[in-house]
């Protein structure tokens, strides 16, 4: 569980993972670099499962990083092909602790260490067990320390305090019970009566478990609770927010490309899409070179990218849904099947790319990216 102000402070940027050629062996003029996206971590006392995402340049085809921890309370998880995975222990010392990771890849002149603070347990008023994680849903297990205490539960996207610009927790807590109290006054209660009442429930007294569906893939979540009583309608924090990080995978990328051409002509081009061992719904996506989701002919997307596409896809989704649409109606409506020939727009004096991916809705969900963009440019 990361500080909760060390979150609202810094919002780190969501890492873009280098996709680079694998070597077979060694260059001695081109050693493998790991990078990662953070050095330094802060802790809370209840601990958890914290990822440190890496890329590779110049790595060698099937070897991943290495890492070790030099105290007892950090171990490593796991490591796959862009994070390191480590479960650092709830705190039992009334003090700080302090640790090391240790991160080395095969023929890299320099290992890596990630230097990791964790406060003292008196910090830790919840704990967190966090299972059945997929790319749109997990479950959450509240665990307080005092069973007697009534605690707010939830979860947040993280995006939200990017776009809020709450960057405390008084702020933060504040905003929250204000749009409540609008509730509770505009059903003629006051918040104390309301919060109890409200559904999914909210508020709660020892352990609680909630399951959270419909969530945004590849998405950071913030899993929060803090102590709170009420009194008509003031509110009192009992508690420090505590909270931890759960990271949403993408789904499993089906094998789909499609083929695409186009003839352009004045102020608009003719795009032919014809998709390879896919008969589901595509979605294509015109980018301008002045976006920042561009890319150069003959780069690879980024992992940063690639989420950027599948996150404005989803979006549009889940704004249409909301507005009443099926995931059927929204993927007819927006969407493609087939070999397509559709007429396109264009500026002036303008280089476009082309993506597009195959999509699809799992049971009526909002609809998600399935396959990696295919590209085409147009000059």
């Amino acid at each position: 569980m990361f500080r909760l102000r060390t979150l609202l402070s810094t919002l780190v940027a969501i890492l873009t993972v280098g996709f680079t050629a694998c070597q077979n062996v060694i260059d001695p003029n081109n050693l493998p670099v790991v990078t990662l996206d953070t050095e330094e971590l802060n802790i809370d006392g209840g601990g958890g499962n914290i990822p440190i995402f890496y890329s590779v340049t110049n790595g060698i085809k099937g070897v991943k990083p290495e890492a070790t921890a030099n105290v007892e309370w950090i171990t490593v998880k796991d490591i796959d092909a862009s994070t390191i995975m480590l479960k650092i222990e709830p705190s039992d010392s009334a003090e700080e602790r302090f640790g090391i990771v240790t991160v080395s890849y095969k023929g890299m002149k320099n290992n890596i260490r990630v230097y990791i603070t964790q406060d003292n347990q008196l910090l830790n008023q919840f704990n967190f067990e966090v299972s059945d994680v997929t790319y749109k849903s997990c479950n959450i297990k509240y665990i307080p320390k005092d069973e007697n205490i009534s605690y707010m539960a939830n979860i947040i996207d993280k995006e939200y305090f990017k776009q809020s610009g709450v960057d405390n927790e008084e702020a933060f807590v504040a905003a929250e019970m204000s749009n409540y109290l609008k509730l509770a006054e505009a059903n003629n209660m006051t918040l104390e009566e309301l919060m109890p009442r409200v559904s999914p429930q909210l508020i709660f007294k020892g352990e609680a478990e909630r399951e959270f569906n419909n969530m945004q893939h590849g998405a950071s979540y913030v899993i929060y609770c803090y102590g709170v009583t009420f009194n008509q309608n003031e509110y009192t924090l009992t508690t420090p927010i505590n909270y931890t990080i759960v990271d949403l995978p993408m789904p499993a990328m089906y094998p789909v490309t499609f083929n695409i051409s186009y003839q352009k002509s004045g102020s608009s081009a003719t795009i032919s899409i014809s998709p390879n061992d896919w008969s589901g719904h595509y979605n294509i996506q015109l980018i301008p070179d002045s976006s920042i989701y561009y890319i150069n002919k003959g780069d690879v997307p980024s992992e940063y990218v690639v989420r950027a596409m599948a996150n404005d896809f989803f979006k549009r989704g889940r704004q249409a849904m909301s507005m009443g649409y099926s995931a059927a109606t929204f993927l007819n409506s927006n969407c493609y099947k087939g070999s397509r020939t559709i007429n396109l727009p264009l500026q002036s004096g303008t280089k476009y790319m082309v993506a597009v991916f195959a999509v699809e809705s799992e049971d009526g969900a909002i609809p998600v990216m399935r396959s990696m963009p295919s590209i085409e440019y147009i000059n």
